[in-house]
């Protein structure tokens, strides 16, 4: 495998057209490369391969600073159409609700187990995430308890909380995205995308007057620098 073939694997990737019909983002390819170069370190430690093919691979674009978010009076109005929606059933308007009242990831929501939920759907625990500091417990709001209680309600303890695939694995963040799409529409406010709701929470969070490092602490951010980013 040599470095002018790593060059044009990652070149045929910043000209890829995602599943939403737009050029993949920076910040995506740019990921894709730190994860080969990662692996081929990886590879040269353990003596599989002489050398990193993707060493001297130069990234592209800039990464973007922070996502679109909703104004406050939109917010209400979006959350207004998921609760209506949740209260009528939708176990996806449930995780969507989460993600911006509790500001989670799409991941957290939607590899939580059953017995994740304690306390009588008071706590919802992040037993693991996307890094070291997403391991957390969260108190959930009171208009959300009931709701969560009915997803748990009669399954086993380590059954997902917010449904499978048909192999049994959880549902892929594709299904919030959507989910959350759909919700904008629905509420007549601009399309953001479903990890912008967890940055509207820590920027309502800190304007409400929660300190940096408690927003932090509640993102799952190992500093502050990370959440202000």
């Amino acid at each position: 495998f040599t470095p002018e073939q790593a060059q044009e694997l990652y070149e045929a990737e910043t000209e890829r057209i995602s599943s939403r019909g737009q050029p993949v983002a920076a910040d995506s390819h740019r990921l894709m490369l730190n994860r080969a170069r990662s692996f081929f370190t990886w590879a040269r430690e353990q003596g599989l391969v002489r050398r990193n093919p993707f060493e001297a691979v130069k990234p592209v674009g800039r990464r973007r600073s922070g996502k679109p978010q909703l104004r406050i009076d939109e917010a209400r109005k979006f959350m207004a159409v998921a609760l209506q929606q949740a209260q009528a059933g939708d176990t996806l308007a449930v995780g969507v609700l989460l993600m911006l009242l509790l500001g989670l990831r799409a991941s957290e929501v939607l590899q939580r187990p059953v017995r994740d939920l304690d306390d009588g759907g008071r706590i919802l625990w992040i037993s693991r995430g996307k890094t070291a500091n997403a391991r957390r417990w969260l108190q959930v709001p009171e208009v959300l308890q009931p709701l969560l209680r009915q997803l748990a309600q009669g399954r086993a303890p380590t059954a997902w909380l917010f449904g499978t695939t048909r192999s049994g694995r959880p549902k892929h963040l594709e299904y919030l995205w959507s989910k959350v799409h759909a919700l904008c529409q629905a509420a007549g406010v601009p399309v953001v995308c479903a990890h912008s709701l967890r940055g509207l929470h820590s920027t309502l969070a800190l304007e409400a007057g929660a300190t940096a490092n408690l927003v932090a602490a509640a993102l799952g951010h190992g500093s502050f620098a990370i959440t202000a980013r």
